[in-house]
């Protein structure tokens, strides 16, 4: 019994919170997106910021700021560093892609709700339902098939 009384309760959303399960899960999917670009792009840029920061460790040495020691400690360090910003990548990419995912169930929610909302014109419901499909489709493909993934440039 509980499994129909949530069907039904997900299926009978009244047009406000419809929308509301929309917007919240739009701004959430921006929110995690964001994480994701900014994760990518610390990733992306970790050789650069290596090469950079071990120049200016060469320079600090070359110049007698300190000593041979130093150097040594200070180029371990920023291997170290150049790694977890690589390895960062892994960590928040994936929990992103669940904050992604989770936020595309609520936009779904939210269109298949507008979609068999009685309230609502055919051709209205008729376009809520097919972009709920379409949501529920690339959510699938992004969840099953880890290769493939939804990029906008």
């Amino acid at each position: 019994m509980p499994r129909d009384s949530l069907l039904s309760d997900v299926l009978n959303l009244d047009k406000k919170k419809a929308v509301k399960y929309i917007i919240y899960g739009l701004i959430v999917a921006v929110l995690f997106g964001t994480v994701m670009m900014i994760s990518r792009s610390i990733d992306n840029n970790a050789g650069t910021w290596e090469v950079l920061a071990n120049e200016e460790n060469i320079q600090k040495y070359n110049a007698g700021i300190y000593g041979y020691e130093e150097y040594l400690k200070r180029a371990e360090e920023i291997d170290l560093i150049s790694d977890w910003m690589n390895f960062q990548d892994v960590i928040f990419m994936n929990i992103a892609r669940v904050g992604v995912n989770i936020s595309l169930v609520f936009i779904a929610i939210g269109f298949i709700s507008l979609g068999v909302n009685p309230e609502l014109d055919d051709k209205t419901k008729r376009i809520a339902l097919i972009l709920g499909g379409i949501i529920l489709i690339v959510l699938m493909m992004t969840t099953f098939f880890t290769n493939i993934s939804v990029t906008v440039s």
